[in-house]
């Protein structure tokens, strides 16, 4: 019991480090993450089931803690420890979230390798539980992510006696074996390839335009949570003055997180970025958005930036990598809408030859 409630104790002191820097956008991000993960509503989802969408993306990120506290949570609202000692093989998990755990390592690490066939083993009438889950999914990855990228933070109020936690419980390494019980065909982050993969451009898709308004439709209840703690952190108050305030680099940090994730406007302009962004800077969003459970090997002292920014720049890298993440999974559900009648064509024609 102790021990859970040390790992309580280290979200907790998570959230009350941001707390400070802005009140306003903190309470609508506690909302999103009550509300979005551990809210038992009347949707297509059980609290168990969220519970174990916990399990499969804190895996997913390498969040040893995050893992370990659903887990706990999991079994604590009657969850199946079968599912926990078995993974996602286990017979008894739901058909549809077995499917969806495909896209899990997807979203996480190559979000631009979603395509509509990936949507064509789902069966009709799931519509609302794909863009639920894709919600819900990549919240726990920012949370996880969070959670992972504070460490460095967290690692250095314990060292200073700020705070009494184990460390044990916020930098242990995730077993290799583990991971592997809750990853469908894992999926390795390696850079976009702009010579071989095409980008999607954002006067043809982007989240505003177009991904929003899916999620609106057939995620109704998340994407209020969603949109509500996004608008809060676009209207952070910032110093324009204060070159040092990561806000004011915002846009930027946008079209940055869009290169490396394969999306982009027509006119980027990526000296403008470097000038804009300085180097040490971008080493640190990559590493936030692609390699987390790495990041909490930094040394602050070789950060070049203080605690608030650096608090910030997490918060903000997680929230635009989350909104990348769902314009592709909007783009390849439209895609796979457009092709559904091809698809089926094609399928029945399969199985005709066979018979």
């Amino acid at each position: 019991m102790a021990q859970e409630d040390s790992e309580s104790a280290s979200i907790k002191e998570i959230y009350k480090s941001y707390l400070s820097i802005d009140p306003t956008h903190f309470s609508t991000f506690s909302s999103l993450i009550n509300n979005v993960i551990y809210k038992d509503n009347d949707n297509s989802f059980s609290l168990q089931h969220k519970l174990f969408y916990g399990i499969l993306a804190s895996s997913a990120i390498g969040s040893n803690a995050l893992l370990e506290h659903f887990k706990k949570k999991f079994i604590l609202y009657g969850g199946d420890t079968s599912w926990i000692d078995e993974g996602i093989k286990n017979e008894s998990i739901p058909r549809r979230i077995k499917v969806f755990a495909k896209m899990n390592d997807i979203l996480v690490h190559k979000p631009w390798i979603l395509f509509w066939a990936h949507f064509a083993e789902f069966d009709n009438g799931m519509t609302f539980f794909l863009f639920q889950s894709a919600i819900i999914l990549t919240t726990i990855h920012r949370f996880a992510t969070i959670i992972s990228a504070m460490n460095v933070l967290i690692k250095e109020d314990i060292k200073n006696n700020l705070i009494n936690l184990d460390i044990n419980l916020i930098e242990n390494k995730q077993d290799e074996n583990i991971k592997n019980l809750y990853i469908i065909n894992p999926v390795e982050y390696t850079d976009f390839n702009q010579h071989s993969e095409k980008f999607l451009f954002t006067d043809d898709f982007d989240w505003n335009t177009n991904a929003k308004y899916f999620f609106s439709d057939y995620a109704e209840k998340e994407m209020e949570f969603l949109e509500k703690e996004l608008k809060s952190l676009d209207n952070i108050p910032f110093d324009t003055k204060d070159e040092n305030n990561i806000f004011t680099k915002k846009k930027e940090i946008e079209k940055y997180l869009g290169l490396i994730f394969g999306l982009k406007d027509r006119d980027y302009d990526y000296h403008k970025t470097n000038e804009i962004i300085p180097k040490q800077i971008k080493v640190i969003i990559k590493k936030i958005a692609c390699f987390p459970d790495k990041f909490q090997e930094e040394n602050l002292d070789d950060l070049k930036l203080d605690k608030n920014n650096l608090i910030r720049l997490i918060f903000l890298v997680t929230a635009i990598k989350q909104k990348i993440c769902l314009t592709f999974f909007a783009k390849a559900f439209d895609d796979f809408s457009s092709n559904k009648n091809k698809f089926n064509n094609s399928h029945n024609n399969e199985t005709n030859s066979e018979d």
